[in-house]
């Protein structure tokens, strides 16, 4: 960072891939430019990674990165924590997910920030509450909308990082990840185990694809769990080990 670039404003854009497929991490990318320079990303071809092609979204990444001042970065959230997490006792929902790893990404950006541009995750005042609640996010100024990416060439930018480093953590063998790609439903089923469920940490357990895998082909096992005087659980990890291999959980009636 350059003494100039620590007294311009940036604009920021913020976008995610791989928030629905069945394999691999979900990733969370923004991108930053200074405020003078942001026609440089619609020069570059920054746009809704969506609507361009593997080889055009890696060739557009390397244009921005040589534009003087861009900045990028991304969170990626494994598949295994995303099903963790959505099945833990006292559960993170998708959208909470996403929410945090948009907000560390903000909140560990060395710009002043002027504006951030952020593709829709509904609601999207809550999302826009939330990220406020950091006291340095506190007085943001944020457009949140659906179809940002393809809107704002920073959104768009901010797509196309999270895209690339996805892509790159994605093995041929898996397919796209995507439940209806039939190359990935193949691995899917090659991936099971019938007592562990799914080993890797590639394969998101809790989409409804695996939980039908593991109906069928898993051990099926019924365990009690135990609670403290507090109602908390005494065996948490030991419930979230066998909800990944597919085992049914009883809880006891009060």
């Amino acid at each position: 960072m350059t003494e100039g670039q620590k007294n311009e404003d940036y604009v920021v854009g913020i976008d995610e891939a791989g928030r629905g497929p069945v394999i691999g991490p979900m990733v969370y990318g923004i991108a930053g430019i200074p405020v003078s320079k942001q026609h440089l990303l619609k020069t570059a071809g920054a746009n809704d990674s969506k609507q361009l092609t593997d080889a055009d979204r890696r060739n557009i990444f390397e244009k921005l990165k040589k534009i003087e001042g861009f900045y990028y970065a991304f969170v990626s959230v494994d598949a295994i924590q995303i099903s963790e997490e959505m099945q833990a006792i006292n559960r993170t929902s998708l959208n909470q997910i996403a929410f945090n790893a948009a907000r560390t990404l903000l909140e560990n950006c060395p710009y002043k920030i002027q504006h951030a541009y952020i593709d829709l995750i509904s609601p999207a005042e809550q999302y826009r509450n939330f990220i406020q609640q950091s006291p340095r996010l506190v007085d943001l100024k944020m457009t949140i909308e659906a179809k940002a990416d393809a809107n704002y060439p920073v959104t768009g930018a901010a797509s196309i990082v999270a895209k690339v480093t996805r892509d790159n953590a994605i093995k041929p063998e898996w397919g796209s990840g995507y439940p209806s790609d039939p190359h990935t439903k193949t691995y899917i089923g090659s991936a099971s185990d019938p007592i562990f469920g799914f080993k890797e940490r590639n394969v998101r357990f809790s989409w409804s694809t695996c939980q039908k895998i593991m109906e069928e082909k898993c051990k099926k096992c019924e365990w009690q769990v135990q609670r403290d005087a507090d109602g908390i659980s005494q065996h948490q990890q030991n419930s979230g080990l066998f909800q990944k291999m597919g085992f049914k959980q009883l809880v006891p009636k009060k």
